[in-house]
């Protein structure tokens, strides 16, 4: 069985958190919207467009992506009176480190 340690911004994650984000990891959608966040707050238009990941799978990707803690949401109102939100990725790099046969790290920052 691997274990595998996780530290997202200073922090220990639990093994379940760890293997959720290996799962994000290895999707090529999630790591899409995770690149193109990464300089600036973008809306969920603006990453489908730019990125051509379909919007439904936009939103879908970014609320797995803030539940991991790996996406900022922050939201405003425009001057119709309208709610918008803009995303942006908490991540700049992603570190795996294999130590062993049983034990890995990963430092998330």
């Amino acid at each position: 069985m691997l274990v595998m340690q996780v530290l997202q911004q200073g922090r220990i994650l639990e093994n379940k958190d760890a293997d959720n984000i290996l799962k994000i990891m290895s999707n090529d959608q999630a790591m899409t919207i995770l690149r193109s966040t990464i300089d600036t707050p973008k809306s969920a238009w603006d990453i489908s467009v730019m990125s051509g990941v379909p919007l439904t799978q936009v939103y879908r990707w970014v609320r797995r992506l803030h539940t991991s803690g790996l996406v900022r949401v922050s939201g405003d109102t425009n001057l119709s009176g309208k709610k918008f939100f803009m995303y942006q990725s908490k991540v700049s790099s992603i570190k795996v480190t294999l130590t062993s046969i049983t034990e890995s790290v990963m430092e998330i920052s």
